[in-house]
């Protein structure tokens, strides 16, 4: 559906031409009117429009000047200019500026019907799906260092599987059937004089100078968060560990002296099997985490885990602690992506902790980092008193529980609770919208209750506004209006002894034989013939 803006200083015309547009076009518009080319920008500053009916001449601001406002705000709005003087000049410069068509008033309907659907068809070319494929193949390559950074970040936190055909895609040239080397790096400390701007520059600067030195190897760098940098390394020597902390320390003392900022990286004593990726990046930001002396320009490996005793018992606890971070940090009340993302999440943790039900640190990590998670989206949704009583805050202690089974089973429900909580203020203030709407559309059915003026009365996005009406009531807004007038109307015309026009007017028609022509396209009969048969 498109949507036609009808602008004319002669409101006459206006009406008469969207009562045409709503009854007797054949084209599915919604239609909008503006009785003077200011109402009309002022129009386009809140909804966008697709096409514009215009009357070339108007007083102040003409349709040309409308036309070249317009296509500053909404370059790909078709324009057609309506007129009554068959006026050459005035043709030229419509066309001049890329007008649609030029139609005379006296050309009638079908003429004035065939220049807007017209300018629809010219819309549909514009959306064709060849344009937009190649149009979306060139933005593919712009972005392709954001995909190839979200596609890594996904691998290393277990989100993915490695993929060659997806590796291929994205133009990684790693061979996901080989072991891979990881390296995790991270600016220590940065100096105090350097701006947001300046730390990204040199963050790239590390980058590309990392990517230098690695030029024996075949490696893809990425900065999965601000001052942490990630290296994964394939080569056909033995000794790719070995040539990579040389490498490191090379980087290491580049950065000191030439950048000003120190680095400590965490290296993989060995490649390993992607399988195992998220678990090695894990272990290398437990190296890094814990660190040794001054925790500034170190350079370790993983093998300190071995060193101090780790147990195959240690890689589930820096999964699940991994794991519970980015939990942590996720949007559960957001879309419905976003909710299966985070009850995925969730399934992962308590599989994980599992492994870990001897270690109680771990396990008061996960227990009460929930609390505080559900506390806090409680609290970032609640409104007053209504939600303290809907929300339970008290919170069991962890000894509590007579195992970590029912701990878990205790965790579920209250986030079992929360969801259920968190549907019911949805729907509330869904509900609470469209019946705010629906009395709004009955007690001014004789003013304005176009789709614009009602998502001002709810700060609702017109095109949302129109989407959730529709899923709510299972009909449009529109329709939904029309429905109300002859609803009104009806009952005017069979209790009242207002006359045809007075019956118009209450019902937001400013001339009787448009309401006839509304009232009888809708019941069949005309409002007389209604009245007489009631």
């Amino acid at each position: 559906m498109y949507r036609l803006l009808i602008v004319d200083n002669e409101p006459k015309i206006v009406k008469g031409l969207q009562l045409m547009f709503e009854e007797e076009a054949p084209l599915e518009l919604e239609v909008y009117r503006a009785f003077s080319a200011v109402e009309a920008l002022a129009c386009l500053e809140k909804i966008k429009i697709d096409i514009i009916l215009s009357d070339i001449r108007m007083p102040g601001m003409d349709g040309l000047e409308l036309h070249r406002q317009v296509i500053r705000r909404w370059p790909r709005c078709q324009v057609v200019f309506l007129s009554g003087y068959d006026d050459f000049r005035y043709v030229q410069s419509a066309l001049r500026q890329g007008g649609v068509d030029y139609v005379l008033k006296t050309d009638g309907d079908e003429a004035i019907i065939a220049a807007v659907a017209q300018a629809a068809e010219k819309l549909s070319q514009q959306m064709e799906t060849e344009r937009w494929v190649q149009s979306a193949a060139e933005r593919f390559q712009e972005t392709l260092p954001m995909l190839r950074k979200e596609y890594v970040t996904q691998l290393l936190r277990g989100e993915q599987q490695a993929s060659q055909g997806r590796m291929d895609e994205l133009g990684i040239a790693l061979d996901t059937g080989r072991e891979v080397l990881m390296v995790v790096g991270r600016v220590d400390r940065w100096r105090d004089d350097l701006s947001p701007r300046d730390r990204t520059l040199l963050s790239y600067a590390i980058q590309n100078m990392a990517e230098e030195l690695f030029e024996q190897t075949t490696a893809v760098s990425i900065m999965p968060e601000a001052s942490r940098f990630v290296w994964l390394l394939q080569s056909d020597t033995e000794a790719l560990a070995h040539f990579v902390q040389g490498t490191l320390e090379s980087i290491q003392s580049a950065c000191k002296t030439y950048l000003k900022v120190t680095m400590s990286f965490a290296i993989g004593a060995r490649s390993s099997d992607w399988a195992v990726l998220p678990t090695r990046y894990a272990e290398l930001n437990e190296v890094l985490f814990h660190g040794l002396g001054a925790g500034e320009e170190m350079l370790l490996t993983d093998r300190h885990l071995e060193s101090a005793g780790k147990s195959d018992k240690s890689i589930y606890e820096l999964q699940a602690r991994s794991t519970l971070q980015r939990l942590l940090t996720m949007e559960p009340e957001g879309s419905p992506g976003a909710r299966e993302d985070f009850a995925e999440t969730y399934r992962k943790l308590k599989a994980l902790s599992l492994h870990c039900r001897h270690e109680v640190e771990v396990l008061s990590e996960i227990y009460y980092g929930l609390g505080y998670l559900l506390i806090s989206l409680t609290n970032r949704n609640r409104s007053g008193a209504i939600s303290r009583e809907a929300f339970d805050y008290q919170w069991k202690s962890l000894g509590e529980h007579s195992s970590w089974e029912q701990a878990l089973r205790y965790l579920d429900d209250r986030l079992d609770s929360w969801v259920h909580w968190q549907e019911e203020q949805r729907e509330e203030n869904t509900h609470s919208i469209i019946g705010q709407l629906k009395k709004y559309i009955a007690d001014h059915l004789d003013q304005d209750v176009s789709l614009s003026r009602l998502s001002d009365i709810v700060y609702l996005n017109p095109s949302y506004l129109s989407r959730l009406f529709k899923q709510q009531t299972g009909i449009g807004v529109l329709d939904y209006t029309k429905e109300m007038k002859i609803l009104k109307a009806q009952d005017l015309l069979s209790h009242s002894a207002l006359k045809i026009h007075e019956v118009a007017s209450r019902v937001g028609f400013d001339s009787a034989n448009y309401f006839g022509r509304f009232f009888k396209k809708e019941t069949g009969m005309t409002p007389q013939e209604y009245r007489d048969r009631k």
